[in-house]
Order: structure tokens, then C-alpha cells, then sequence
């Protein structure tokens, strides 16, 4: 399974890359080279991400469920 782009920044701010096949999650933004992060992460890690991110919706979105 090749890296795939699972979140872009509609106005081109950052993007968020995900490499299954070799556990990694890219985070960056294209116009700052220097502001781009790789992280290794596998299942359990991603599950956890997940949960913390829909917590954090629900946050923004006045603690909608």
C-alpha cells in the first residue's frame, strides 16, 4: 500500500500523509520544508491519535456528539 494524503488543508496550509506499509505518519507544511515531521506509529498508536482527534471535534464543535 503506497503513502496516501488522508487530510490536505483546504487553503494549502498542511497536509497530513499516511504510509501503512512502513508504520509512518507524515505531518507538513509544503510552504515551510523545515516544518514537516515524520512519526512512527503502528495500530494501537493510530487508534489512540483517533480518539484524542475526535475529542478534540467534538471540542471545536461547541461538545457535539
Amino acid at each position: 500500500m503506497k503513502p496516501t494524503i488522508i487530510f490536505r488543508h483546504p487553503d494549502g496550509l498542511g497536509e497530513i500523509i499516511a504510509d501503512p506499509e512502513n508504520g509512518c505518519l507524515w505531518v507538513s507544511r509544503p510552504a515551510h520544508s523545515e516544518a514537516e515531521v515524520q512519526v512512527t506509529i503502528g495500530p494501537r498508536g493510530l487508534r489512540s491519535v483517533a480518539i484524542e482527534l475526535l475529542k478534540m471535534a467534538d471540542v471545536l464543535d461547541g461538545g457535539a456528539q
